[in-house]
């Protein structure tokens, strides 16, 4: 199996810290622009969780000389869509548009980034959005288990709060938090520009080279968040008297991206819970019917990661989906992978990734993700190689490592007074107030 092809790559530093990156692909005529800025959710100050979504969602209603309207339009006249968000270890802003109109990209970009104005009127619009689609979550059991399940699982670690925040904490948050926030954590330092395309490095360079000799920030020095230290075992019942299904969650601390192991918990994930033919799929739903619908994931930042099984059942099934989910992984820890499975796995994988490399924009993220992450792009080169590596042996010692079979946190979303005798041979039952965890 031959590796991936690269695009032809050219990394810079720029002045102050920062970095371009400028992926030259031939072909279609469209240019992929990102700024990554290394400053995400894990910043939020303490009880201002949200801070940094609401910095990434105000900073396009007015830059430099542009008002949010102003810069609508100019979106529009270049048949481009404009997006800021943020993550747990990083703040993102993108634009895509024919590369004819790759010097107006960068310059409606850049001001974006650098020189947000953060209108009074446009910030507290924002602001007044921001709650009322935090109010309408607590409406969806799924995303109140979603959310949930994050700070039971972390705690107190700087990933420990849906990036979106809280709405408590949301509703504190005044206009001078987000002009706080980006004076201190936007700068050049640590913040890279990446272009994908058929452009040339050297016009691209001058372009970025230029528009940020006049950002004077320089940024805060940055450190990565610490690493996740894994918890006994929790079993959380978040009371939602309306809920006529049982939302289920089981999660622990795991790895981090550029963890060594992390091509063996990506197979090891699919052969458990991460694909329809998996173990737990066929061990919940095919041969016991508790649920349509169950699924895994390593869920991987820079600092730590979480292993997450998400599920929903009939509430008076849920005891006995927990107890299946929890024997299904205790055998996998021991056991490992038939090599039927790691081939099918494996094959699976390597023919599913190409797909994620299609487009200039696919291109532009997955170098975003390096960045942020910590891993090399020589990675993306070898994944089909080191996917077909992994052993059986690999696969079961990433799995005793990391499966929260008998730590981590057991989550359930729906009426408490049903759910928590059903659960309470996991542990002490733990019940908590839905408006607490939105």
């Amino acid at each position: 199996m031959s590796p991936i092809a690269l695009p032809e790559i050219l990394e810079q530093p720029l002045d102050g810290g920062a970095t371009l990156v400028v992926a030259r692909r031939p072909g279609v005529p469209l240019v992929a622009a990102r700024v990554v800025v290394e400053a995400g959710s894990a910043r939020d100050p303490r009880g201002r969780t949200g801070l940094a979504h609401l910095v990434a969602a105000a900073a396009r209603r007015g830059a430099g000389r542009r008002t949010g309207p102003a810069i609508d339009l100019a979106v529009e006249a270049l048949g481009a869509d404009l997006g800021g968000a943020a993550e747990e270890d990083a703040t993102i802003f993108g634009l895509s548009a024919p590369v004819s109109a790759l010097p107006r990209l960068l310059d409606l970009l850049l001001d974006v980034v650098t020189v947000p104005t953060f209108p009074a009127a446009e910030v507290s619009r924002l602001h007044r959005r921001e709650i009322a689609e935090l109010a309408h979550d607590a409406d969806e059991p799924s995303t109140v288990a979603d959310r949930a399940v994050v700070a039971a699982a972390y705690g107190d670690h700087p990933y420990g709060h849906p990036v979106e925040g809280r709405t408590r904490d949301v509703a504190r948050i005044r206009r001078g938090d987000v002009v706080g926030f980006h004076r201190r954590w936007f700068g050049r330092r640590g913040t890279t520009v990446v272009v994908v395309g058929p452009v040339e490095p050297a016009r691209v360079s001058s372009l970025v080279r230029r528009r940020l000799s006049r950002w004077r920030a320089d940024g805060a020095e940055r450190a990565d968040a610490p690493a996740a230290v894994p918890r006994p075992r929790r079993v959380v019942v978040v009371d939602k008297r309306d809920a006529t299904q049982a939302q289920i969650r089981i999660a622990g601390v795991a790895l981090p991206r550029r963890s060594p192991e992390y091509f063996q918990a990506v197979v090891a994930n699919t052969i458990l819970g991460g694909g329809f033919t998996s173990r737990l799929v066929e061990a919940i739903r095919v041969n016991r019917g508790l649920s349509y619908g169950v699924r895994t994931r390593f869920s991987t930042g820079r600092a730590a990661g979480l292993f997450l099984l998400s599920s929903f059942t009939k509430i008076e099934s849920s005891g006995e989906l927990v107890q299946v989910a929890l024997e299904e992984m205790e055998r996998f820890r021991e056991g490992g992978p038939t090599e039927e499975e790691l081939t099918r796995s494996r094959a699976y994988l390597a023919g599913l990734f190409p797909l994620s490399l299609e487009t200039h924009d696919h291109w532009a993220e997955r170098i975003c993700d390096a960045r942020i992450l910590g891993y090399d792009l020589q990675e993306v080169a070898g994944y089909r190689e080191r996917i077909a590596a992994v052993t059986a042996e690999e696969a079961r010692e990433v799995s005793r490592r990391h499966l929260p079979v008998r730590g981590g946190v057991i989550l359930a979303v729906g009426p408490a007074s049903r759910l928590e005798p059903l659960l309470r041979r996991f542990g002490p039952v733990e019940v908590v107030p839905v408006r607490r965890v939105l």
